[in-house]
């Protein structure tokens, strides 16, 4: 089997590119197999933080060869009168370095033609590869490039090696400024020169150098000493996947060591003790007995210096909490009211004032939401607001910025503030992402909703709205957690109304079609991570502004798009909506209908409102639409047997304006005339 490796040998690389260069490595060296029709059945792409590359398995000896026919001139005019080859003739011979004795005749569309075979060979797959990976690695691109020597070489770091091999053999690779060879470079530290004999030798000689290049494989191993010293320690150590990949890429051969911090310092709040210890440190926390301990595991990049590891952290780890130590007591110190004045001291926006301008929008925001949904207690949502960023003028958070909101919640437990106050100063920051939670209790999920709108509102009051992949103040992150609060919580709130509230609020006007196109943009997406119909999103979407209705209708239509009996129905509804849709008033008479047809459909849609009108109050949507069904067979002899456009003006806008009053019943549901539109 036919097998190809490269690796290069670079300075240290940035984590941050790692994904990339994975990205590109696949994606490009699939396109050069693809567009030279290379076959092949495996490839294995790998990264440490001194190198990168892939091995590729199961290829052919070479590309196919092809047969090609060529077209030349027409017979009549490839000879003249006499038979003698003509300039055109011996121009195309010419030009595909053939004689008259290697082509032949043959009919095309009626006419005769010249023809020729062509037979190309197939390059070697040595030969493509040899040509094509220099021109791939010339274009990788890098979020930021370094350049060496005299500036002549840019890459994300300084090549220093090149190893290559197809089969047994040295792929010639030239490349900034080096040339491939069999030789690799094992651990900075514990390994040394490697020369790579064959390809399945490569992975075992890395090892034995202290170099595990596969970043999954790193993974596995940190994980499995984690657990290991679960069980040899009794320890109970999280496994945060997040911080289990930073380490792999950090280090080419991942060796567990366990330290220890001050026990004088286990008075300070866990989550202080879990951010010095795993963001400042890049260590996990480690547990006894269900309560994190003095106790932490670390990652050295080798082996055998364990003490010389263990007394660098524990260093550092104890003049991290030494300080934080200091600042805590610091802020306990400090009273409420004086952090609520530093706060009119930190801007928050220059064109939005300050974080004390920010908490008394939200403020009286909360308590416009807190009314609409019924909470009785609106002081306690109000109070929970304006204490919210309590803690963004504290000591610890200046220093240790991941404890914003932590903080908060800490500081305000600590001065006797009810939980729904002090869960609120951490909660309202949720959720953070598309796949966070919302928070936990109605007053924490008022202020996040306050807190996000007025973010919101306020930048695109200033002009600051989101354009292509910008957006600076991640407006859509906060427009997701806006909408999946709405929805999670099952709050039926009009959220344009919100959105007003909070422009009257800030003082500040802003684009109205693209506030709604904003926001429809972030529900569409919600609602198709739903596993809901595109055509169903397009429909519910003209109730924007109604998130949680939007999502229920979207999910009951749904269960209907694909019935037969239910795209019966919508026809005959299309049909009412089309014909009344430029007919702007719903002013009609029932005394007034002639038609047996007109009368019925009338007297059946006073027995389905009622009922569909208490189907939409109580969101119950499946029922709604069953409710609209009924009218089906009422509509389609409505139609067979009414002119609705009559000659005389009184009975057509009687009739247009009771139809138009029909169609708007199902734009409770969503657009009919968005769906079966493809």
């Amino acid at each position: 089997m036919n097998k190809a490796i490269f690796e290069i040998g670079v300075e240290e690389l940035p984590s941050s590119e790692y994904k990339n260069i994975i990205d590109q490595l696949k994606e490009k060296l699939g396109k050069i197999f693809k567009d030279n029709s290379l076959k092949y059945e495996n490839m294995k792409t790998f990264i440490s933080p001194r190198r990168f590359g892939a091995l590729i398995e199961g290829f052919a000896e070479k590309q196919p060869d092809i047969t090609e026919e060529k077209k030349g001139p027409p017979k009549n005019i490839a000879f003249d009168k006499e038979g003698n080859p003509t300039k055109a003739f011996q121009g195309f011979l010419k030009g595909a370095g053939l004689t008259e004795d290697d082509v032949k005749y043959k009919e095309i569309n009626g006419a005769e033609y010249v023809v020729a075979e062509i037979f190309k060979p197939g390059k070697s797959t040595k030969e493509i590869l040899e040509t094509e990976i220099p021109k791939m690695l010339k274009e990788m691109t890098f979020k930021k490039s370094m350049k060496w020597g005299k500036g002549e070489f840019v890459f994300v770091r300084p090549v220093h090696w090149i190893m290559s091999k197809f089969n047994n053999e040295v792929l010639n690779i030239k490349a900034f400024g080096k040339e491939a060879s069999n030789v690799s470079f094992g651990h900075r530290f514990f390994g040394g020169k490697i020369t790579v004999e064959t390809i399945d030798d490569y992975f075992t000689k890395m090892k034995e150098n202290y170099v595990i290049v596969d970043l999954e494989e790193r993974k596995q191993i940190i994980r499995e000493q984690l657990e290991k010293i679960k069980l040899e320690n009794k320890l109970d150590v999280e496994k945060d996947e997040a911080l289990i990949e930073e380490i792999a890429e950090l280090t080419e051969y991942p060796t567990a060591v366990i330290g220890e911090f001050k026990e004088k310092y286990m008075s300070l709040p866990q989550e202080i003790i879990t951010v010095t210890v795993k963001h400042h440190q890049r260590s996990f926390v480690a547990k006894e007995n269900g309560k994190v301990s003095n106790k932490y595991v670390s990652f050295q990049d080798g082996y055998g210096r364990e003490k010389n590891v263990v007394d660098g952290y524990s260093r550092v780890i104890n003049a991290r909490l030494d300080d934080a130590a200091f600042y805590y007591e610091d802020d306990l110190e400090t009273d409420l009211d004086k952090r609520l004045k530093e706060l009119s001291g930190v801007t928050y926006h220059k064109g939005l004032g300050s974080y004390f301008d920010k908490i008394e929008r939200m403020r009286d925001l909360s308590s416009y939401i807190g009314d609409k949904i019924g909470l009785k207690n609106l002081e306690k949502v109000r109070r929970a607001s304006l204490l919210s960023k309590i803690d963004l003028t504290s000591n610890v958070v200046y220093e240790f910025p991941e404890m914003q909101g932590i903080m908060g919640r800490i500081y305000l437990e600590k001065k006797g503030e009810p939980e729904e106050i002090y869960m609120a100063a951490s909660e309202h920051y949720r959720p953070f992402d598309e796949t966070d939670d919302v928070p936990k209790s109605i007053e924490s999920s008022i202020v996040s909703l306050s807190d996000k709108v007025d973010d919101i509102v306020g930048y695109f009051g200033i002009g600051k709205i989101p354009s292509g992949s910008k957006d600076p103040f991640a407006l859509r992150r906060k427009a997701f957690g806006v909408i999946k609060i709405l929805i999670e919580n099952e709050w039926d709130l009009d959220l344009k109304a919100i959105i007003n509230e909070s422009s009257k609020i800030l003082k500040l006007e802003y684009d109205e079609e693209k506030m709604e196109e904003f926001i429809s943009s972030r529900l569409h997406t919600i609602l198709s991570k739903s596993d809901i119909n595109s055509e169903v999103i397009n429909a519910v979407l003209i109730n924007w502004n109604r998130p949680i209705r939007a999502f229920l209708s979207g999910k009951a239509l749904n269960e209907f798009i694909n019935d037969e009996n239910f795209k019966q129905f919508i026809t005959a509804f299309q049909r009412v909506n089309n014909i009344s849709k430029n007919h702007n008033s719903t002013e009609y008479s029932g005394r007034n209908f002639k038609e047996e047809a007109e009368k019925d459909l009338f007297e059946k849609y006073l027995d389905v409102k009622p009922k569909f009108e208490k189907s939409i109050k109580t969101m119950n949507y499946k029922q709604a639409i069953n409710d609209l069904i009924e009218l089906k067979s009422s509509i389609d002899k409505y139609f067979d047997d009414v002119f609705v456009m009559d000659k005389h003006e009184d009975i057509r806008l009687n009739r247009l304006g009771f139809l138009k009053e029909l169609a708007n019943l199902f734009y409770e549901i969503g657009d009919v005339a968005r769906l079966y539109q493809g």
